[in-house]
């Protein structure tokens, strides 16, 4: 998911319609009574600058380091219903895809067709995940939140209805969410750059004092602020617009809001 500009204006249009979908899910989930989970574990070996891929439909991601090339990986299945038996019954019908080869790792979670809140109960798979510090990722969801911490190689970070947070990364970072905010923290720039995308929600980038980077932050309905950096701004620059140069210029930082508040500061 790359949020063009042709695309945004149907991303707003279409959260009304996100909305009342959320409010009649709402009113289906007053009769859940029964919970029902399972875990699913797998552990792969990654050869150095292998590439690991999550996609998720309902739940959260959360992807940390580990302290080898091994990569692991803990999803918790929950499926809600009325009673324990539906519950059982619909903790069934997720499934998680695995495709693994040694540079390679792609799991992803498939719901069977209109099973997400199938007999007024609810389908969620939270994971855990654990990779090389240096491998690429790449990590989609639909609904539910991005966490991602302490990587240093190439991260993709993708939602539709869920923040993103990454922290104390120094890869290649393009994140994009629609509905919900973007929080980036740097230990240091990357030479390739950073691009980050949100339409409905604010952007939060925090930079080394000292970092070094040319920066591109637009904004249509909000403010851009910069704390504790020094930008010196060069070409456009308003309260919705900012082009400068932090510590002298470097690798280019692209940030781009439609609906929310932009705000660059020193972590």
């Amino acid at each position: 998911m790359s949020i063009s500009k042709a695309w945004r204006p149907a991303g707003l249009l279409v959260l009304p319609l996100l909305l009342v979908a959320a409010s009649g899910c709402d009113l289906a989930l007053s009769d859940v009574r029964a919970t029902e989970t399972a875990e699913w574990r797998r552990t792969y070996a990654l050869t150095p600058g292998g590439h690991v891929e999550i996609g998720n439909v309902n739940g959260r991601i959360q992807m940390q380091p580990s302290s080898d090339n091994t990569v692991e990986v803990v999803a918790r299945k929950i499926a809600k219903a009325a009673t324990q038996e539906s519950a059982r019954q619909a903790l069934g019908r997720i499934e998680i895809q695995e495709s693994a080869s040694p540079s390679s790792i792609r799991i992803e979670t498939k719901l069977q067709r209109g099973s997400t809140f199938f007999g007024g109960g609810g389908l969620e798979v939270q994971y855990t995940v654990r990779v090389p510090a240096g491998a690429g990722v790449k990590v989609t969801n639909v609904n539910g939140s991005v966490e991602i911490a302490g990587l240093s190689g190439r991260v993709r970070a993708e939602n539709v209805n869920g923040g993103i947070k990454v922290l104390d990364v120094s890869g290649d970072l393009h994140a994009s969410t629609v509905n919900g905010g973007v929080v980036a923290e740097f230990a240091q720039v990357p030479e390739s750059g950073v691009h980050l995308e949100c339409v409905n929600g604010g952007i939060k980038l925090r930079l080394p004092r000292d970092a070094k980077a040319n920066l591109s932050a637009r904004v249509m309905n909000g403010g851009i602020a910069t704390n504790g950096l020094d930008v010196v701004t060069s070409g456009e620059s308003s309260r919705r617009r900012l082009e400068g140069r932090l510590n002298g210029g470097g690798p280019k930082i692209e940030l781009e809001g439609t609906n929310g508040g932009i705000s660059i500061g020193a972590r």
